[in-house]
């Protein structure tokens, strides 16, 4: 099929620019966010600051849209999955947290960004999709790239290493679950849900870990819920302008700017072992972008 009749095309996405310079917020966002929780988890628990990225944005949300939406922004056809949803990203935000006390913060996103990776293993078990030669190298180069990082026998081989591998196969089953309703389900409903499932859980736990923050304390968590907003508001905004396969290799980016702040912050500089697993891993992310865009230009046409 040509060009000009191929939805996946550029010019069928006129505003496929803007949608990349909102994907490029959102990363900064959650970079900022990551480093924000990194430095708040020096002195707070670890259930303090997640129930921060998960309220304040549920406030902001509704304090945003809801005049406008209504509360049809509130339902949801697929309850269950939306609870399962909400359960595995504020399990993933929990893992990645707890990463930042005891690791670099680099090296911690470098090994959690595995989890394209293992969205294709679980997209093969479990929806049955096929995946092509190009797909499996990506697979591959993925856990090449965190042995390489961890490198057992090494300083990080760890069992904190563990942790953002815990965020990795929770964000990838949380996408398993989206792919289920994508389509059939408003976006903001479904940030929604996400939202004050993270936000009850963690205000149910809240109690637990509770400390009394000082004025500073709480200048930072309210920056780490607003940042927090900003980076999911830029999501689906740049998903709104351009589809997703076309911004997938831009989420990448996120690691270049938090392996800036951990240096500027915390001091923490990854050594030359480190920075090539970060080029392997982001080198089988982009290769799981590519290989979806094939096959779904090979649908299209």
């Amino acid at each position: 099929m040509s060009s000009d009749n191929n939805p996946g095309h550029p010019d069928h996405h006129p505003h496929a620019g803007r949608g990349i310079l909102m994907a490029l917020l959102a990363t900064i966002s959650y970079a900022v966010v990551d480093t924000l929780s990194k430095y708040q988890a020096r002195e707070y628990p670890v259930g303090m600051i997640v129930w921060a990225r998960y309220a304040v944005p549920l406030v902001l949300l509704l304090a945003v849209f809801l005049p406008r939406r209504g509360t049809a922004m509130l339902r949801t056809a697929f309850p269950a999955v939306q609870l399962a949803r909400g359960i595995l990203l504020t399990g993933g935000t929990i893992f990645i947290v707890f990463a930042y006390r005891v690791m670099p913060i680099a090296e911690a996103q470098a090994i959690s960004f595995i989890h394209p990776v293992l969205l294709t293993v679980l997209a093969v078990i479990f929806l049955k999709e096929k995946v092509s030669r190009l797909g499996w190298t990506a697979v591959l180069l993925g856990f090449s790239g965190v042995l390489i990082i961890v490198r057992p026998g090494g300083g990080l081989f760890t069992p904190a290493a563990v942790l953002p591998l815990g965020l990795a196969l929770c964000f990838s089953s949380y996408q398993i679950f989206t792919r289920l309703v994508a389509g059939k389900e408003d976006s903001l409903n479904s940030l929604f849900c996400v939202l004050f499932v993270g936000t009850v859980a963690m205000s149910a736990a809240l109690p637990l870990s509770w400390i009394d923050p000082t004025p500073k304390g709480l200048f930072f968590f309210a920056l780490i819920g607003i940042t927090s907003g900003m980076g999911h508001f830029s999501t689906i905004k740049a998903l709104e302008f351009a589809p997703a396969s076309l911004l997938a290799p831009f989420a990448y980016i996120q690691l270049l700017w938090v392996s800036i702040l951990g240096v500027l912050v915390f001091g923490d500089f990854p050594d030359s072992v480190t920075l090539v697993g970060m080029a392997v891993v982001v080198a089988g992310g982009l290769l799981v972008a590519a290989s979806r865009r094939r096959k779904v230009k090979g649908i299209v046409a």
